[in-house]
């Protein structure tokens, strides 16, 4: 992980202090360990734990195999015994249906009804393209998900050089949803990264092979598509702009004059004063 996700995944697992947390895909332990210094007891599975580098805590248990066979009998044994995992981390198996399945698995029991899910990779083509085929909004419990919680990266050297790996989702499951996700959990508020990280790429590629005229058809192509969107936000606005003058000329608005100001002044009139209690 780079250091921005291990310090993500420090600050939830500070905050949320699990009493039961698992994670799927270990390799040599470095979150298992900061997983296990915040949580009273934790699962990992993998397919082997001998790279393992530190010998796990007492309460730390180990559980060798596919996911996939073994995640769902865990969680299966979890809810006879009426518990409920407070945290996971999903980092195994990078496959598209590796994916969709750990998380299914985890999304579809009863263990998970107030939970945080963090899913490692998400910039990752195959894994992303597995997150998004989710119907996360199919489950009540899913008050919001981010799938850019951190963003991932474009590995600059080394036998994953070019290649864009990294990155957190991350899934909330509560209660109840606030006003604002009740249509879709998803992030709406600012743009997602990962298509602009993934046109940086494809551009470095071109640049690198020497083909600089498919670079500039790329960026020429992006512009056309902020133009086009562009226009439309034009439009959206001269469209609005018709309705409001529709309303200001109304008859109805003409009608209700008085009682908007008699509004305002009530407002003002029950407005305190600066300097008075």
């Amino acid at each position: 992980m780079s250091f921005g996700e291990r310090a993500a995944l420090e600050g939830i697992l500070a905050q949320v202090k699990p009493t039961l947390a698992i994670e799927i895909g270990t390799a040599e332990g470095g979150s298992l360990a900061r997983i296990a210094t915040h949580s009273r007891e934790v699962h990992s599975i993998d397919l082997s734990h001998e790279e393992l580098t530190v010998e796990p805590a007492s309460h730390v248990h180990l559980h060798n195999g596919p996911s996939a066979q073994l995640l769902p009998d865990l969680l299966a044994r979890f809810a006879r015994d009426k518990r409920t995992v407070d945290f996971a981390l999903v980092d195994g198996d990078h496959s598209f249906a590796g994916v969709v399945g750990d998380v299914q698995a985890l999304l579809g029991s009863p263990t998970t009804p107030r939970s945080v899910i963090l899913i490692h990779d998400s910039m990752n083509e195959e894994v992303r393209a597995g997150i998004e085929s989710i119907a996360f909004d199919e489950y009540e419990k899913v008050v919001y998900h981010e799938l850019d919680f951190v963003a991932g990266y474009v590995y600059r050297e080394g036998v994953a050089a070019e290649a864009v790996w990294g990155g957190l989702a991350l899934v909330l499951c509560d209660t109840r949803r606030s006003r604002a996700y009740t249509s879709s959990t998803r992030q709406w508020r600012y743009h997602e990264p990962y298509a602009a990280i993934h046109r940086m790429r494809a551009q470095r590629l071109a640049a690198s092979s020497g083909d600089s005229s498919k670079a500039a058809e790329q960026s020429t192509t992006e512009l056309e598509r902020m133009s086009a969107q562009l226009s439309v936000l034009e439009a959206d606005l001269k469209s609005h702009e018709h309705a409001l003058t529709v309303l200001y000329g109304s008859r109805s608005w003409r009608l209700t004059r008085p009682l908007r100001a008699c509004a305002r002044l009530l407002r003002s009139t029950l407005r305190p004063r600066r300097g008075t209690h």
